[in-house]
C-alpha cells in the first residue's frame, strides 16, 4: 500500500454538519476549534494568503473583509489584530449558516457584525467588499457546491479571496486520528478524521477553481497537509 496515495473522498456528513447540532455539543466544539487553532495555525495561514494583497493597498482608508461559514468567528479577530499591527484598518465582518453559532461566537467575544445566510447566497451586491476569507470549510460541500462557494466569493470580492483547507492524504488522516486522542469533546473527535476524508486533494481543488470559472486562482501546498486557494482581483 502506498500511505501517500490520497484516499477516495468521504460523502459522510460530519455532526457539524446536522440539521440542528446540540446546542451545548456545537459550544464545545467551537472551544476545541479556537484551541486547535492556536495548535495548528489556522488563522496564521489565512494571514499568509491575505497579507500579499492587503499590502497593496493604502492603510489610510477602512478596508472590508467579510469571513463566510466562520464558526467561532476566531479567525477575521486574528486577522484584525494582525492588520493593524502593520497600520492597517481592516474591518471584519462574518457569517454562519446557524444562528446558534453566531451567537456564540457573539458570546466568545465577536464585537463586528455577524449576519446568517448561506454560504452559496450571500446577500451582498457584486464586489461589495475589499476581500473575503473562508477557513476550514471548503471539505464541508460537495464538488459542485465548493466551486459554487469560490465563485460567490469572488463575486463579492473587490480585491481578493483567501480559501484556507485541509488536504485529503493517508498521512493527515492518520495525523488527525492521532490528534482525535487529545482533550476534545466529542464532535471535535468524530468531525475532525473525517474532515480530512471530505477534504479536497491539490488536483481537485484546480479543478474547482476552474469549474468556479476562477482560472486565475492559485492552489499552493502548506504543512502540515493544508492548502490555501487564493485569488487576486484586478
Amino acid at each position: 500500500m502506498n500511505l501517500l496515495q490520497p484516499l477516495p473522498r468521504s460523502a459522510d456528513a460530519e455532526l457539524l454538519d446536522l440539521p440542528a447540532p446540540n446546542l451545548g455539543a456545537l459550544a464545545e466544539n467551537l472551544r476545541d476549534l479556537r484551541d486547535l487553532d492556536r495548535l495548528l495555525g489556522s488563522s496564521a495561514l489565512t494571514w499568509r494568503g491575505l497579507w500579499p494583497m492587503l499590502r497593496q493597498l493604502p492603510p489610510s482608508a477602512p478596508i472590508t473583509l467579510l469571513d463566510v461559514a466562520t464558526g467561532g468567528a476566531v479567525g477575521p479577530r486574528y486577522l484584525a489584530r494582525a492588520a493593524g499591527r502593520r497600520g492597517y484598518n481592516l474591518r471584519p465582518f462574518a457569517s454562519d449558516r446557524l444562528a446558534e453559532v453566531l451567537r456564540l461566537a457573539r458570546a466568545a467575544g465577536a464585537a463586528f457584525p455577524l449576519i446568517r445566510h448561506d454560504a452559496l447566497a450571500i446577500p451582498l451586491p457584486d464586489r461589495a467588499v475589499d476581500f473575503t476569507t473562508c477557513a476550514l470549510a471548503l471539505h464541508h460541500f460537495d464538488p459542485e457546491a465548493a466551486a459554487a462557494l469560490l465563485r460567490e466569493l469572488a463575486r463579492v470580492s473587490r480585491h481578493g479571496v483567501v480559501v484556507n483547507d485541509l488536504r485529503r492524504a493517508r498521512p493527515a488522516y492518520w495525523g488527525a486520528r492521532l490528534l482525535a486522542l487529545g482533550p476534545w469533546h466529542a464532535m471535535a473527535r468524530h468531525d475532525g478524521p473525517l474532515s480530512v476524508l471530505r477534504a479536497y486533494t491539490l488536483a481537485e481543488a484546480r479543478a474547482l477553481a476552474v469549474r468556479a470559472g476562477l482560472p486565475g486562482a492559485r492552489v499552493v501546498a502548506y504543512a502540515p497537509f493544508r492548502m490555501l486557494i487564493t485569488l487576486r482581483i484586478a
